[in-house]
């Protein structure tokens, strides 16, 4: 237990000063008292489709939800652990289509996202239901709460709508010293480099959460059995779990790469 509680400090402190603004919303979602939570400000009559290649992500957008800009339209999207819950990855160069609509409030030019496809990897996040109610601020939040319906209550419960996408022809396991664990840049997930054999394999894991719940802290120099595949839809390597030496064991994703956590 103690070594759960100082490892969460130890993310916490290292969150803290990466993430700022976005981690005032707390780790799954904002306080469900605050004012506006639930409530659809935006006006969806007025939604459009954009497309393009996204040419900047902006994570801390003051004390407001992270943006990205494409085809200079600056679109607020929503909060990072939302879309990482969701095993939802977006950086500058993706090419994607988004459906926006904008406020509703006098005085507020900014567009809001209310899904996201991202065409390379065929993947939509769906962030706001038909009435264009924020779906973190339901109970529930994450990928069970995407389908909920236009009333705001939720439907069948349903996984996570990320990466999905693994080719099963290339799960493989790799069993070396931990090189590298690097916190995700924007809105991606960590990464995670073991060495074995003089060569180092770099996959993406999940949120730091998952790792902690299952008490198992990531350490330069510690041994680690990784079982992992490419994900087709990007060619990066995904981790689907993580063994230490002393037989602990976390399991990302399932053989499809879709993610385990929910």
């Amino acid at each position: 237990m103690r070594k759960l509680i100082q490892s969460t400090l130890k993310v916490a402190a290292a969150a803290a000063v990466l993430a700022g603004p976005v981690l005032a919303q707390g780790p799954k979602g904002p306080n469900p008292a605050a004012p506006g939570a639930g409530q659809a400000l935006i006006n969806m009559a007025a939604a459009s489709t954009i497309s393009g290649k996204i040419t900047a992500v902006q994570v801390a957008f003051g004390a407001q939800y992270p943006s990205i800009t494409l085809d200079g339209k600056t679109i607020k999207i929503a909060p990072v652990w939302f879309l990482l819950e969701n095993d939802f990855e977006l950086a500058a160069g993706d090419e994607v289509s988004v459906l926006a609509a904008p406020s509703a409030k006098a005085g507020d030019p900014s567009l809001y996202a209310i899904s996201i496809a991202k065409t390379a990897a065929g993947v939509t996040l769906t962030m706001r239901n038909e009435a264009g109610v924020p779906l973190w601020t339901m109970p529930g939040n994450g990928g069970g709460m995407a389908n909920a319906n236009a009333n705001g209550n939720p439907a069948a419960p349903r996984q996570s709508q990320g990466t999905g996408c693994i080719d099963v022809s290339t799960i493989a396991e790799v069993k070396g010293t931990v090189d590298a664990v690097t916190q995700g840049a924007g809105i991606q997930q960590p990464q995670l480099t073991v060495v074995a054999g003089g060569k180092s394999v770099t996959v993406k894991i999940g949120p730091e959460r998952i790792l902690l719940a299952a008490d198992i802290e990531l350490k330069t120099g510690m041994t680690l059995t990784v079982r992992y595949a490419t994900a087709t839809c990007t060619g990066e390597l995904i981790a689907l779990s993580l063994t230490t030496e002393d037989g602990a064991k976390v399991v990302l994703r399932n053989d499809d790469g879709t993610p385990a956590w929910n």
